[in-house]
């Protein structure tokens, strides 16, 4: 097991980066414009009628208390998120979904570390809620890998697959503006994969697909699926074109 747990660290050095990103972000960015937006506020509205100079103050620390109060309510929800030991344990739920012996892990292992550059897509989700998380594509022999999206990773063993197809689903969204709320549509472009065992599962053809890839941008699923094609997997043509 020693090049699966490999793999893993390096996967976990992969996304740390991003982690590292974001943790800066909150602590030295977002937290101190918190505080001293909450103080400048309440301190200016303790100040409004008259007000002298010392009740900016007593105002400006109760807003800056209010506002220790909302950073530690923040960082409590976001920091235990961006821990990438949490984003490894994912991976290793999607190796565990394909009930893989040891050997198999270690080959997927192998080849996900050997993969070379022309068989991965990496990118940015600029999606809904991504706040731009990493993403990223990765085609092996055996395995096709997407890490970064909704769920975070998915894992596909290509000798279970009979077919592949494209898909586009019309998607809504909501994005909150102080106490105004938006909602509006996108879509989500997607690969469907059919597996070989679907008869056996009593599933069909209108069934929905045994995995999907998900992208917010159609040239990034073409760009994916360019390279899919190359496995020889039989292509579901594109009803659209």
């Amino acid at each position: 097991m020693e090049t699966y747990q490999k793999w893993l660290q390096e996967e976990k050095a992969w996304i740390g980066t991003y982690c590292s990103k974001i943790r800066r972000q909150a602590l030295f960015i977002t937290t101190p414009g918190i505080l001293v937006g909450t103080a400048v506020i309440i301190g200016g509205m303790s100040a409004l009628g008259g007000g002298s100079m010392e009740d900016f103050g007593y105002g400006a620390f109760g807003g800056f208390m209010a506002g220790v109060m909302i950073c530690a309510i923040y960082l409590l929800v976001l920091l235990p998120g961006l821990n990438p030991k949490r984003y490894a344990k994912k991976i290793e739920k999607s190796v565990k979904g394909l009930s893989l012996s040891e050997t198999e892990k270690e080959l997927l292992a192998q080849e996900m570390l050997g993969a070379d550059e022309r068989h991965k897509i990496s990118y940015t989700i600029t999606g809904p809620g991504s706040k731009g998380t990493p993403g990223r594509f990765v085609l092996t022999p055996h395995f096709a890998f997407l890490e970064g999206s909704t769920p975070y990773a998915i894992l596909v063993r290509l000798s279970d697959i009979a077919k592949i197809s494209r898909g586009e689903e019309k998607k809504t969204a909501a994005q909150r503006s102080g106490n105004t709320k938006r909602v509006y549509w996108f879509t989500l472009y997607t690969i469907g994969f059919y597996r070989k065992d679907r008869f056996q599962r009593n599933l069909t053809e209108k069934d929905l697909p045994d995995e999907a890839f998900g992208f917010f941008d159609a040239g990034i699923r073409e760009r994916v699926m360019g390279l899919l094609e190359e496995t020889g997997i039989r292509v579901e043509v594109d009803a659209a074109k």
